[in-house]
């Protein structure tokens, strides 16, 4: 079943002093786990990235740093940190506003998929080379997989509509989805119904949950976060499944 959640109104867990974490997939997915972090200003996070397991950080607001394996890096809002398993980190807050971050787990329990083997990559958006695709109608940022941090556990990118872009009705027999708006909005089909997603907000899906979506009416774009886990799947499209 898809589900679309509002990261404000998740049940925030203390984890640790001015650090709060809460569940954005609910137990029901088992490609991927997926949290919501927030770490308040002067506080810093530390967790470790499982075993087995690559770890995906996006910083969605705010700003902070991050320190593994020896190495520190800015996390400006739109960076992406890809961590090899087994490698602890911490983020710290050292500026004046909340640093709130998407976890990915990918994925959630140890399995036999090669997984990301540079022990830290850190991408800011800004500095992300810009895939067009403009049959399309979209452009693309990679993160994990093309020419990017390279893993078979996941695959993350940076997507950006234009007003007319669609992607019509689909399932992935083989893979889950997660979406994280960014600009804009998009109108997602979901269990059968259209939902309206804005910032704030994300769309997720587990094994052979049917999905479309395209930009929501009265905007001009949308870009969002999305993660295929595993890295390598199968799309099925709506007009393939009715023929089947």
């Amino acid at each position: 079943m898809g589900r679309v959640v509002t990261f404000a109104q998740l049940p925030a867990e203390r984890i640790g002093e001015g650090v709060d974490k809460a569940p954005i997939t609910r137990g029901e997915t088992r490609e991927m786990a997926a949290e919501f972090v927030r770490v308040e200003p002067g506080k810093q996070w530390t967790a470790a990235a499982p075993r087995g397991s690559d770890c995906y950080l996006f910083m969605l607001r705010g700003a902070a740093a991050i320190a593994a394996n020896g190495q520190r890096h800015s996390l400006a809002a739109q960076t992406f940190a890809t961590l090899e398993e087994g490698i602890e980190f911490t983020v710290a807050n050292d500026g004046t506003s909340p640093a709130e971050i998407v976890k990915v787990l990918a994925p959630p329990r140890p399995n036999a998929l090669p997984g990301f083997r540079g022990k830290i990559k850190v991408a800011e958006r800004e500095r992300t080379p810009v895939v067009d695709l403009p049959e399309q109608k979209k452009k693309r940022l990679y993160f994990v997989g093309h020419d990017a941090a390279r893993s078979e556990r996941g695959h993350a990118m940076i997507v950006v509509y234009e007003k007319e872009t669609v992607t019509g009705l689909h399932h992935h027999p083989n893979a889950e989805s997660l979406f994280v708006v960014l600009t804009g909005a998009l109108e997602f089909t979901v269990n059968g119904d259209a939902i309206v997603v804005e910032p704030g907000q994300a769309a997720y899906f587990g094994l052979n949950d049917q999905h479309g979506l395209h930009v929501a009416e009265g905007f001009d774009g949308a870009s969002f976060l999305e993660f295929h886990i595993p890295a390598a799947f199968t799309t099925v499209r709506a007009s393939q499944f009715r023929a089947s």
